[in-house]
């Protein structure tokens, strides 16, 4: 994306915004709250229309589609909140995820890929989701992104509200897709910085809606300064 610039009518929240994902990479995206972290990702999904810039997938601009068209040209987007249909089972879910035709004709072969990463997901499937644990329901939410054959998954906070162990399985388990779907990107918004940083090959900060460093988080989060300069922390 280029120089993007995107808000909430009155109130813009991302200035002049470049982050650039290459394929098969893992790219984190930190920052304090109200940074900016969660609209980058709604303006990459299409469910927030950007004010100025450029977004594109493979050299072809998205940005002005539909959401349901960028699902079709290759991006999921897995939000913090979740919203799964609580009365559905979990394969049910999973299912609703490969409604384009990309992702229909391998709808076989992405249900075992999710099963492998997160098999608690098998051992559940004919659970409701509303029953599950909030770990559990984050990996179903993963889960049903992934069966979008996506190209770019975008996931938002999915370690929010987690005990230290589900948080361990749920990096785990995308470090496991990674190994699997290598052509495939992420692009992760995430407060935990430092598992963050292991996840990923690079990263950007953001500080009220503006991207403030690029490059080597992991490195960084080594350094005090860089931390109280960049993370507030």
């Amino acid at each position: 994306m280029d120089s993007l610039e995107a808000g909430y009518g009155d109130i813009q929240v991302l200035w002049n915004v470049s982050i650039e994902v290459d394929r098969g990479e893992v790219v984190a995206v930190l920052g304090p709250n109200g940074a900016g972290k969660t609209t980058l990702l709604k303006a990459i999904a299409g469910l927030l229309k950007p004010r100025k810039g450029s977004i594109q997938l493979d050299g072809k601009r998205i940005d002005g589609l539909p959401p349901e068209k960028i699902v079709e040209e290759g991006v999921a987007l897995a939000l913090a909140e979740k919203e799964l249909f609580p009365l559905m089972t979990v394969r049910e879910n999973l299912l609703l995820g490969a409604f384009n035709k990309r992702a229909r004709r391998k709808l076989d072969e992405n249900l075992a890929l999710v099963f492998s990463i997160f098999p608690k997901l098998r051992e559940r499937q004919l659970q409701r989701a509303g029953t599950m644990s909030g770990g559990e329901q984050q990996m179903l939410a993963i889960g049903r992104a992934l069966m979008t054959d996506s190209k770019l998954l975008l996931l938002d906070e999915p370690s929010t509200g987690l005990s230290p162990l589900l948080v361990k399985n749920i990096f785990e388990g995308l470090r496991k897709l990674m190994e699997n779907k290598s052509e495939m990107s992420i692009l992760l918004v995430e407060q935990r910085t430092a598992q963050a940083a292991n996840l990923s090959d690079r990263g950007y900060i953001l500080s009220n809606g503006r991207v403030v460093f690029e490059g080597d988080i992991e490195g960084g989060l080594n350094a005090q300064a860089f931390v109280k300069k960049y993370l507030g922390m």
